[in-house]
């Protein structure tokens, strides 16, 4: 097995995948100057050929320029040819996609920061998640900030054009066992997904579509149209990785999916399904939710994940593994069945904690929000 695959297992569920391997290539960049400045070349982001020095640190906290908050890029490289100084924000995302409002937050904290020639901010993703500059940059006005999106394909291609080493094979290897050596080719696996996807979508359909969505919608009291949630778990499914019913509660900024969790970090996972509740980075009454969360966790058994990290989506969830059903004669009445056990959770915790802002938005409070 692959050094860095068999490190990372040994901590798995301590160590994000993102995590793991930001300070990898941290650490690679760090030491190997020319091979930071030919990547910085190779992508575009500073095509300068006289740095003589170069500083890579991770997790280096910056407080936001207007709200005060710490944020912490996950690589920060600062450059200088011996008269100036250049400087780069790396946000890397593998597993996951892009935080509340990160990148207009790093953007802005970059456009504060003076003493520089010139000021980068690049996303690099496993995934395809495009972004806007007027997205990035909604906050800021003629700012000499520069943003570029990349992907990590081309990382790993880039790697492939360096001499060799032991260290370049353990990287490109772990980045092909995460599907980050994918390129603009269909692999093998992705035309056996595309050609099993319609039949798998009909099983998934009659999960979501027939009985599940009533009692969504009784336990939740939101009641909408069933192209309107069709037409949304294909949006969620685009954007988020999972093809779920949901809905938005508006007071306390509080979001429910319901189905089908798709997305893994690794091919060999196999994807969840479930229930979760989460709450917005900036709910005016995250503090009180959050507490309220614990409090469920522990009376109900449910799971919890990021109620103390402040500035990130945080929730409780009821799932399990598809894996779990494998075994069952009837695959889509067992699933069903644990879905609508969630819901009989759910419905019990609402009664328990009637405090909690559970109101469903109506036509006009609808918002667009950005899921973890």
């Amino acid at each position: 097995m692959a050094l860095f695959k068999q490190l990372l297992k040994l901590h798995k569920g301590n160590v994000p995948l993102e995590d793991f391997f930001t300070e990898i290539v941290a650490y690679v960049l760090c030491e190997n100057k020319d091979l930071l400045f030919s990547w910085l070349n190779y992508s575009h982001v500073l095509e300068s050929s006289n740095y003589v020095e170069a500083c890579v640190v991770t997790q280096k906290t910056y407080k936001h320029p207007v709200t005060g908050d710490e944020k912490r890029p996950d690589i920060v490289i600062e450059l200088s040819n011996g008269e100036s100084y250049d400087l780069v924000f790396i946000e890397s995302k593998i597993g996951s996609s892009e935080g509340y409002n990160q990148l207009p937050d790093y953007a802005e904290i970059l456009d504060s920061l003076t003493g520089y020639r010139y000021k980068h901010l690049v996303y690099i993703t496993r995934n395809f998640e495009p972004k806007t500059e007027s997205y990035v940059f909604q906050n800021i006005s003629q700012s000499d900030v520069k943003f570029q999106q990349l992907r990590w394909h081309q990382f790993y291609q880039f790697l492939l054009t360096q001499p060799d080493s032991e260290l370049k094979q353990e990287i490109t290897t772990f980045m092909k066992e995460y599907q980050m050596a994918q390129n603009n080719q269909f692999s093998s696996s992705n035309i056996l997904a595309l050609a099993n996807f319609p039949s798998a979508l009909e099983l998934m359909d009659q999960v979501m579509w027939e009985r599940l969505v009533h009692e969504f919608e009784k336990v939740s009291e939101d009641r909408r149209s069933l192209a309107y949630r069709k037409r949304e778990a294909f949006m969620r499914m685009r954007q988020y990785g999972h093809y779920t019913m949901g809905n938005w509660m508006p007071q306390g900024k509080m979001a429910s999916n319901l189905g089908f969790f798709l997305k893994t970090t690794d091919i060999s996972e196999y994807p969840i399904l479930g229930l979760e509740i989460l709450v917005a980075p900036n709910s005016p009454t995250r503090v009180e939710i959050t507490k309220k969360m614990k409090e469920i966790c522990i009376q109900y058994n449910w799971k919890s994940y990021n109620l103390d990290v402040p500035g990130v989506w945080s929730g409780i969830s009821w799932k399990k593994s598809i894996r779990d059903f494998l075994a069952t004669e009837d695959h889509v009445a067992s699933i069903e069945n644990f879905l609508l056990e969630s819901l009989d959770e759910w419905r019990t915790i609402r009664q328990s904690y009637p405090e909690l802002p559970w109101v469903a938005a109506s036509d006009n409070d609808i918002e667009s929000v950005q899921e973890p």
